[in-house]
């Protein structure tokens, strides 16, 4: 992973990022992007965000459930 340019495109405290992905992560990303109408750059950042939040419940000791009808299970992260 290589961070660059304290400054892209003119804004401040954005850096450019440089990392290497399988083919299927980076088709993944694309998929989530269109689905949800954003760039890539931005699913990126929701799902780091995503990712500290569920972590930082976790080391609170919540637990983070699925319902799926009157089903509810027990998501584990590892």
């Amino acid at each position: 992973m290589e961070m660059k340019n304290p400054k892209v495109n003119g804004e401040k405290g954005v850096k450019q990022l440089s990392v290497r992905l399988q083919e299927d992560v980076i088709q993944d990303l694309k998929d989530l992007a269109e689905d949800s109408g954003i760039t890539a750059t931005s699913a990126l950042q929701k799902a780091i965000a995503t990712e500290k939040y569920i972590r930082s419940q976790i080391q609170k000791g919540a637990k983070i459930l699925v319902k799926d009808g009157d089903d509810i299970r027990e998501i584990v992260f590892r």
